[in-house]
């Protein structure tokens, strides 16, 4: 499926599927302060599992991430079962290598070849563990720089592809039967809505203005670099988003889709949305950043000269900002770096009063569901 766009790149495309969410829920489980989730509700889906199946898929979110461009490539439908199904008919000593994105650039062409050559050893070393942290110096400083014990799980993973191969798919289908079999059910639907919803906003505006909107404040100021971009939307990521290399000029983009006044607890009266919005606007700093926001764009530098703060702290708040939707970025060029600026998003200062309102009066289904559960 595909959107003409004439003003400016990239061309849009379109997949959808709870395949994409089979993985994703599993790395949000498994980080979920990031994602703004309770984490003692994620430790109990998890502790669900066994725990070598739990191990098996702490490993794959780490080693892997989410297999978003493998999902890209499966037939139709997209779903967990046609996941588990398209695995199993890759032998076991494989799955590694076709779960792990092809690369595209220099850099990491290396790391493969590197890592392809430690799957066909078997086994690794001290002096690997220097090696590869010297390929993954050659990526940039935009990409995150594991730790030792990050490496040596790598290549503890890559030396034992085939064992790997089987246990993540043993995991996957225990954690499809324990979880995600029920979630897939409550969150099809929507994923399926919020598709037909973001196509028809696509044809309606300008191609930069919706990439905004969808990505709920990221704003590409540039985006020549770009010729072409699949958009896939995620009920598990939202407000984030997530980016894939799918080629040259090709990116994977999945944004997030979940509604408003739902939540990621099935039951929780409180919207997720809201709850963030409301921890993010507690703090008298992240305040005044949108204070300062507000009035001017600044760099991550700029503000925290402005702040006087260090810059993990002020990193720290605006990814609670981020996270609440109440802050834009404004990418400048290629990708993060200097020239990123971030601004206030005052749609989604609006939406967090709107939900509050509506949350404190409260709707008649609303109180009907409240004492259907208090009778029960």
């Amino acid at each position: 499926m595909t959107t003409p766009q004439h003003d400016v790149r990239p061309i849009l495309e379109w997949d959808c599927g709870t395949a994409y969410d089979f993985f994703i829920s599993y790395a949000v489980l498994s980080n979920p302060k990031r994602f703004g989730v309770r984490s003692s509700w994620a430790s109990g889906m998890r502790a669900r599992l066994a725990p070598k199946d739990r191990n098996v898929m702490d490993t794959a979110v780490s080693v892997l991430g989410v297999p978003a461009p493998w999902v890209h490539e499966m037939k139709a439908p997209k779903n967990a079962e046609q996941s588990l199904n398209a695995l199993s008919n890759i032998p076991a000593k494989e799955r590694l290598v076709a779960l792990t994105p092809v690369p595209c650039q220099e850099g990491q062409i290396e790391e493969r070849q590197f890592l392809l050559a430690i799957a066909a050893r078997g086994a690794w070393s001290a002096a690997d563990v220097e090696q590869l942290a010297e390929v993954r110096s050659k990526r940039g400083a935009k990409h995150k720089f594991p730790k030792r014990e990050d490496l040596e799980r790598i290549l503890e993973t890559w030396a034992q592809a085939e064992q790997f191969g089987e246990d993540y798919l043993v995991g996957l289908r225990a954690y499809y039967d324990v979880f995600f079999a029920e979630e897939e059910k409550r969150i099809a639907s929507k994923l399926e809505m919020a598709l037909r919803v973001a196509m028809e906003k696509a044809d309606a505006m300008r191609t930069l203005d919706f990439l905004e909107e969808i990505t709920q404040g990221i704003r590409y100021e540039d985006a020549s670099n770009m010729e072409r971009l699949t958009l896939v939307p995620s009920y598990w990521i939202n407000p984030l988003v997530q980016t894939h290399a799918l080629g040259a000029g090709h990116r994977l983009l999945a944004f997030g889709a979940r509604p408003a006044n739902d939540s990621l607890v099935p039951g929780d009266p409180v919207p997720d949305a809201l709850r963030n919005s409301l921890k993010a606007l507690a703090d008298p700093t992240r305040l005044r950043i949108l204070r300062y926001l507000h009035h001017d764009p600044m760099t991550m530098a700029e503000l925290t000269k402005r702040l006087r703060l260090r810059m993990p702290t002020v990193i720290h708040h605006l990814s609670a900002l981020r996270l609440a939707g109440l802050v834009s970025i404004h990418i400048e060029g290629k990708g993060k770096g200097p020239g990123q600026r971030y601004g206030v998003r005052t749609e989604g200062l609006d939406a967090s009063i709107q939900s509050l309102q509506a949350f404190i009066r409260g709707d008649r289904s609303e109180r009907e569901d409240e004492r259907a559960k208090e009778d029960t």
